[in-house]
């Protein structure tokens, strides 16, 4: 599975102010990725709010360095 362009990332989730360091997004744009091909980007649209949010926990909670 190839990762998806950060612009189509940032098309997906309809923003590119999104937190974090470059290593930081990196994992989050694997993940996205993993998400739309198990769930198409329909799924990826329609759940980016709850994405973002869950998104910003994780960052800080400092669950990822």
């Amino acid at each position: 599975m190839a990762t998806l362009s950060p612009e189509r990332i940032y098309d997906l989730l309809g923003t590119c102010h999104i937190p974090g360091t470059e290593e930081q997004k990196a994992k989050l744009f694997i993940r996205i990725s993993e998400l739309s091909a198990l769930n198409g980007e329909k799924w990826i649209r329609e759940n980016r709010e709850q994405l973002l949010d869950q998104w910003n926990d994780i960052l800080q909670q400092g669950l990822l360095t």
